[in-house]
């Protein structure tokens, strides 16, 4: 149960700015462990920010579009932006002029943000505000503990179907840990999603751009790096709003 709780702990970590001290550093932790509940820390986001949902309703009579772009923000805060960082390296080496891959991974190091990966920042949080909106107009705020948590989960998707193309970072460590029992172990994080209206279609939906962005990136670099893992994130929730937009409304 103690190397249960240290996993949690480094898991909530990795994927959120929520301030908790944890006593092991990374190589002493269970890391195929803490990749099994990268959906059950998703579920945690959601949680809050269904709380968050919940408290601006019942204190004024706000716009359902207000109180998206209020989740949307409480979204970036709780994860510190990190997932949209690395949106925007992605696509600022995707659709560089470059062509080899190795200018684009050295575009993807460089901590400047270039006009592709700052169009890609503003168009994905316009989307997912206005998906956010759409998704509360219609009285599910119950998405909101289900879209973070299959974004947490593509990240164990990408990790185990993709290979890992740097020689260092913290996500090779990740890459390397990761196998299909760990993705087997995610996956049964997802089970209380199947209680949420045309779950199945939604993620079938949501499979079919895991696959075509996983080639698209493999067409790119040839496999992935830490920031097409948060590209990958922020593109499946993305996907997954639009998705229960479309069929569960």
């Amino acid at each position: 149960m103690k190397e249960l709780f240290y996993s949690l702990i480094f898991a909530i970590q990795f994927l959120t700015r929520i301030p908790l001290a944890n006593k092991r550093a990374p190589e002493h932790i269970a890391i195929q462990r803490a990749l099994a509940l990268f959906p059950l820390v998703g579920f945690l986001i959601g949680g809050m920010l269904y709380i968050l949902c919940r408290l601006l309703a019942s204190l004024a009579q706000f716009n359902p579009y207000t109180i998206a772009l209020i989740i949307v923000t409480g979204d970036v805060l709780i994860t510190g932006a990190f997932h949209l960082d690395g949106l925007a390296d992605t696509f600022d080496a995707f659709l560089s002029s470059q062509t080899t891959r190795e200018q684009k991974l050295a575009i993807m190091k460089d901590s400047r943000i270039g006009v592709m990966g700052a169009t890609a920042l503003i168009i994905s949080l316009l989307l997912k505000t206005a998906l956010v909106g759409e998704i509360l107009q219609r009285g599910l705020p119950s998405a909101l503990l289900v879209y973070p948590a299959l974004g947490r989960w593509a990240q164990v998707f990408f990790l185990y179907a993709s290979p890992y193309v740097r020689e260092s970072g913290t996500a090779r460590m990740l890459a390397q840990s990761v196998d299909g029992k760990t993705l087997a172990r995610a996956s049964l994080w997802l089970i209380p999603c199947l209680f949420f209206p045309s779950f199945y279609l939604i993620f079938l939906l949501f499979l079919a751009a895991l696959f075509i962005y996983r080639s698209y990136v493999h067409r790119k670099i040839g496999g992935i790096t830490g920031d097409v893992l948060g590209s990958a994130t922020v593109i499946s929730e993305i996907v997954v709003l639009f998705s229960i937009s479309v069929c569960a409304g």
